[in-house]
């Protein structure tokens, strides 16, 4: 089983010599494309400044040399903390360049919660982004002795800090510039040093069942996982991303960073939390990822802005919305729509649907995605009716993200979760178990050895979920399997997914 998983689907989807991991995508991009092309783009004080590829090298380089003169190196760690930014994803390609790895850290996270996944990484330097996550990190530095220098990139409020524990960003740069000026080939040298199997990013759970878990994420994992959704819903070099999602979190590694590198996409990044909805809509991104509730509050968005609209607006969007419904209905039930359906889609589309589109940023959405909790039936037929076509996936950080995802897009299940993607590998336990195999399951968790052992057998990852697939390899999640009961007869069900059922 296991040597079925590494061996051949592994081999399939490797990523070539070269290319095999961020920091060397990174130098092939700047030598492909240096100035000619935007890698990053973020707004400051309402306009969006461009970062090319030439841009990001350099300032990745010097942050790396800077770091190589505080005597980071091959297997060190170094904490992130902070909102998205460039420097948050400079920080962690010059950590990774040298051999390294970063370990993210959550924005809303309490000093206690930080000082032991920092402690617990064996975080040498720890790197945040303003005076109130600083401040944080210093209420909980008698917790955290094997951290040497703490960076910060945002200087508002730091200038009365006086305390050599602390280090600026621009600082370290220029430390950086000095260290080239003796070390002039030491960046390519030490990318080409890098390899596959080095732990790229250790990124750890919420905790809720427990002390928080470090899933140890190699570069492999990432860069074929991507391959693989790549092989399957292809993504283009001219696609906008949106960084929005925690950057501690996987699904930012695979949506934004894996993307970035091997595909060159620019990633936009927010001006900050509460411009969301104004950079989404300004952006369009291709590829969007939210949680059931992000969608539900744009669902209760559409519903309340149609009460309140004009009466020919709220006219046209009656006309048509059962049109839509019809189609939504025909593509979960796999139907063929009837063309005069088809025509009345063509210009609901145009009158009524394209507008709502817009004003939700949705217009150039081609894979709008789903995960984590489950999105209530009725949201989802809405949001396919007025043509979003939302799909569901499911995934864990333990095996890099999403591994299914619906991939047919003129057909769904709206309780589903869809089909794993190539290089993925899917069972069901006799108990009712989904177990995740393929080139995204992780090395482990950092420093334990009985939850690695007791959740990671065989080549596959045991979720702790439970689920079945039917006859077309769709993949349906139920309940947590320590919920479920068993009746009489032997069959397992889930309380919870009745209830939620009856609800209907």
């Amino acid at each position: 089983m296991a040597e079925f998983i590494t061996e051949k689907t592994w081999a399939r989807l490797h990523p070539p010599a070269g290319e095999d991991t961020f920091p060397k995508l990174l130098l092939r991009n700047y030598q492909n494309w240096g100035a000619r092309r935007v890698a990053y783009r973020y707004k400051d004080f309402g306009y969006w400044r461009e970062l090319t590829w030439n841009d990001l090298y350099e300032r990745v380089k010097w942050l790396a040399g800077g770091l190589a003169s505080l005597g980071f190196g091959p297997r060190d760690k170094i904490a992130i903390c902070g909102e998205n930014a460039p420097e948050w994803f400079m920080g962690q390609l010059a950590a990774q360049s040298l051999g390294g790895a970063s370990v993210g850290l959550y924005t809303d996270s309490i000093p206690s919660e930080l000082a032991f996944i920092i402690d617990h990484s064996d975080a040498k330097i720890v790197m945040a982004d303003d005076q109130e996550q600083i401040d944080k990190i210093i209420a909980c530095r008698e917790k955290i002795p094997k951290v040497q220098k703490v960076i910060y990139w945002v200087a508002k409020g730091m200038w009365g800090y006086d305390d050599p524990w602390l280090l600026g960003f621009d600082d370290l740069m220029e430390m950086g510039q000095e260290y080239e000026k003796t070390h002039p080939t030491f960046f390519t040298e030490k990318i080409g040093q890098t390899q596959p199997e080095n732990l790229a990013v250790l990124l750890y759970t919420s905790g809720t069942t427990g002390l928080p878990k470090g899933s140890m994420v190699t570069h492999r994992n990432l860069l074929s996982l991507f391959r693989g959704w790549d092989a399957a819903l292809p993504w283009k070099e001219k696609d906008e991303n949106l960084s929005f999602l925690p950057p501690a979190w996987v699904g930012e590694q695979i949506f934004t960073v894996a993307p970035n590198l091997i595909k060159g996409i620019v990633v936009n990044f927010i001006e900050k939390a509460e411009t969301i909805r104004s950079d989404l809509r300004e952006i369009a991104p291709a590829v969007i990822l939210l949680g059931a509730r992000q969608w539900e509050m744009i669902c209760s968005e559409i519903q309340a802005k149609m009460i309140d609209a004009p009466f020919w607006k709220k006219f046209l969007y009656d006309l048509f919305l059962p049109v839509g419904y019809r189609i939504a209905q025909a593509q979960e039930e796999r139907k063929h729509v009837a063309w005069p359906w088809r025509v009345l889609r063509f210009f609901g589309y145009w009158v009524v649907f394209r507008h709502l589109q817009d004003k939700l940023g949705l217009t150039r959405t081609r894979t709008p995605i789903t995960a984590g909790a489950a999105l209530s039936p009725d949201n989802f037929r809405l949001l396919r009716a007025i043509g979003v076509p939302l799909v569901q996936g499911y995934g864990s950080t333990e095996v890099s993200g999403l591994d299914v995802l619906q991939l047919e897009g003129n057909y769904y299940r709206s309780e589903g979760s869809g089909q794993p993607f190539p290089g993925v590998e899917v069972q069901i336990t006799e108990e009712g178990e989904i177990l995740l195999g393929g080139v995204g399951v992780v090395q482990g968790y950092y420093r334990q050895v009985t939850e690695t052992a007791k959740n990671f057998r065989e080549g596959y990852f045991f979720t702790g979920d439970g689920g079945y697939m039917d006859d077309e390899g769709e993949l349906y999640v139920i309940d947590r399997v320590r919920d479920m009961q068993t009746l009489k007869s032997g069959e397992r069900f889930s309380p919870t997914y009745i209830e939620g059922r009856l609800k209907l």
